[in-house]
């Protein structure tokens, strides 16, 4: 018992230490409302815990009414911090899903109130005992369901962080999980909570440092990842490379005719088809407001412009159901040793990638 405490009230603090830090960034990273729902939801369970210790007397029956109504609070929050988490670590992609996947956290709130009387999650008895019910299971199968799916986008998406990310990243996924084998090994020392509130807080950290390395909009490497690695390359390989400059076309008349939100769609699925079709070749990065560039280790143009003519593919594939058309300008350059030539091989393919926006403006005007 005084290890649980301990370990809850830790995690009290880690939450509130959480909460104080992501609410600093709110305006200018909206999704940070997510994660401090998350953290918050953590933090009344928590609190639920801590006083379920003070109701939890044997025999004590005026305690038997507190000692039921925190279980019922504890049961119906379980799931929901896992929740707002994968709203938070997959954004874009399950926002717009919100109505279906409320519908777990909907029934396991109406179980977790018939609960009281039914004790079909937990019963209490008239000893002020508490028992688990024969479907306790079913909110910890929600609380992992939503868990799960975190897992999933992040694995998902693990190709566009370093390696040494990655082991970090997984790290923390494991966290919640290790504390949930603990606790049921030794069912007295209550580890999952503390473990989650630990991985919260892990997670904060890591998409905070990440923000100085990863473009918030599209996912992709940003420019300050992307000289970086265009100088480690031009410092130590004397390998062959090529790389590729793609400007995304049109785009202010985007923003001016429908929005900013328009225009940023735009850019997300640019992001999203250009890392698709040379995926395999190369890393994709967002260097510039409308400007994506790849840095590939192949030096075969072939390559390269079969990767250029899937885009193409793709893109008319993508515009033949949206209302502002996707345009792309790209141009490439490769050299046959990085050191001391890469830089100038991105440069040579910016040059490309205007020359082929010229190209492709006379063609419209004269089209």
């Amino acid at each position: 018992m005084q290890a649980t405490l301990e370990l809850d009230m830790l995690s009290v603090v880690m939450m509130l230490f959480a909460i104080a830090l992501a609410s600093r960034s709110v305006q200018i990273n909206p999704r940070n409302r997510w994660y401090i729902l998350s953290a918050f939801s953590l933090l009344v369970l928590l609190g639920t815990e801590l006083f379920a210790y003070q109701v939890d007397d044997v025999g004590v029956v005026s305690q038997i009414l507190y000692h039921r109504a925190t279980n019922v609070l504890g049961f119906s929050l379980s799931p929901v911090v896992c929740f707002f988490l994968l709203h938070f670590i997959g954004y874009s992609s399950f926002h717009k899903y919100s109505p279906v996947l409320v519908v777990p956290l909907i029934l396991n709130s109406m179980f977790s109130l018939a609960s009281y009387w039914t004790g079909w999650f937990f019963f209490v008895d008239g000893q002020n005992i508490y028992r688990r019910g024969p479907f306790f299971f079913v909110t910890t199968v929600i609380t992992f369901f939503y868990y799960g799916l975190s897992i999933l986008h992040l694995i998902q998406s693990l190709r566009r962080y370093e390696s040494s990310d990655r082991l970090l990243l997984m790290c923390i996924l494991i966290t919640p999980i290790i504390g949930f084998l603990f606790q049921l090994l030794f069912p007295w020392v209550l580890t999952l909570w503390p473990g989650i509130a630990l991985s919260l807080l892990l997670f904060y950290l890591f998409f905070l440092e990440q923000r100085y390395s990863i473009d918030t909009l599209t996912g992709l490497r940003n420019r300050t990842m992307f000289m970086r690695d265009i100088l480690d390359l031009q410092r130590t390989s004397r390998d062959g490379a090529s790389i590729v400059v793609l400007d995304v076309n049109y785009l202010k008349k985007a923003n001016d005719t429908w929005g900013h939100k328009a225009g940023d769609e735009l850019l997300v699925n640019a992001g999203s088809l250009i890392e698709q079709c040379f995926r395999g070749l190369g890393k994709t990065y967002r260097v510039g407001g409308d400007e994506f560039a790849v840095i590939s280790s192949k030096i075969e143009g072939k390559e390269i412009e079969r990767a250029l003519a899937l885009l193409d593919v793709q893109t008319e594939l993508a515009n033949s159901g949206r209302t502002i058309k996707l345009s792309l300008a790209s141009g490439a350059s490769w050299c046959e040793s990085c050191i001391g030539n890469l830089f100038n091989t991105y440069i040579a393919a910016d040059n490309a990638m205007y020359r082929n926006k010229e190209a492709m403006k006379r063609r419209s005007v004269h089209g």
